[in-house]
């Protein structure tokens, strides 16, 4: 960079955020914020799309814009990749006028931790042996913002049994800044809920959800416990996150698929 990143003032680089447990990559349809534009934990940065589904990406945390480092509708972008820079004082916009996303691999600055680097897929699987279940899907506790690392399920908006489409809200999720929508990806139906309402924090990729894609699925998961997401064996959804570590902004190398 123009400036070395160790003279710059402190700041947070933000990923491409993961907001659905199989989301790999995504687009900013529209930028809800400008640079020198403050925002609060809640507010809506952004409009993401993937090729399911249109999805805010809400804010965690109060802050500034100091740059947008991709423009609206600019295409697709795996998730992780850098897109945003916040401060948080206005005074500190101007130094970074001329920074780029490739300054960010340069380290010095606290980064935002990613929220997918391209997930591994996670194993599931239920007392029942994994290969007499029927296909399914066990979804983890998302990572909806790129320092999220745990949250709750304040309201499940699907049952068991349930069909839903992409882009209908499965669940309110909390954390301790802000509530956001877990939106689906795919249509499917619930097969099991794993988690309850309000039954405290959860670490992102913690299994919360298995969904199946036919209605007559749904009986063979009623023992089906998060437990035997471990042991292997079925087709399951990656994790948005596990647990995030602080990585530096620049996206890490992905885990093996």
């Amino acid at each position: 960079p123009a400036t070395p990143a160790e003279d710059l003032p402190e700041h947070i680089v933000m990923g491409m955020p993961a907001l659905s447990p199989t989301m790999e990559a995504g687009s900013i349809s529209k930028w809800n914020v400008s640079e020198g534009d403050s925002f609060s934990a809640g507010d809506s940065l952004a409009m993401i799309e993937t090729d399911k589904a249109s999805m805010d990406f809400e804010a965690q945390d109060d802050g500034i814009v100091a740059k947008l480092l991709v423009p609206e509708g600019g295409g697709e972008i795996n998730c992780g990749t850098p897109i945003l820079v916040t401060v948080e004082e206005t005074d500190d916009v101007a130094a970074f006028a001329n920074f780029a996303p490739d300054d960010a691999a340069s380290g010095g600055a606290e980064a935002a931790p990613a929220a997918a680097e391209t997930p591994a897929a996670a194993p599931a699987a239920p007392a029942t042996p994994a290969e007499d279940l029927p296909e399914h899907i066990v979804m983890g506790m998302p990572a909806l913002s790129p320092t999220m690392e745990a949250g709750s399920i304040s309201k499940w908006n699907v049952s068991e049994g349930d069909s839903f489409s992409a882009g209908d809200s499965l669940a309110m999720i909390e954390t301790d800044k802000a509530s956001m929508d877990f939106e689906a990806q795919d249509d499917g139906i619930v097969a099991k809920l794993l988690v309850p309402e309000g039954g405290g924090e959860i670490n992102c990729g913690t299994p919360i959800l298995v969904t199946v894609e036919e209605t007559d699925d749904v009986a063979a998961f009623a023992n089906f416990a998060p437990d035997d997401a471990a042991s292997g064996g079925a087709e399951a959804a990656p994790a948005a996150a596990e647990t995030p570590a602080a990585a530096p902004a620049a996206p890490a190398t992905p885990a093996e698929d």
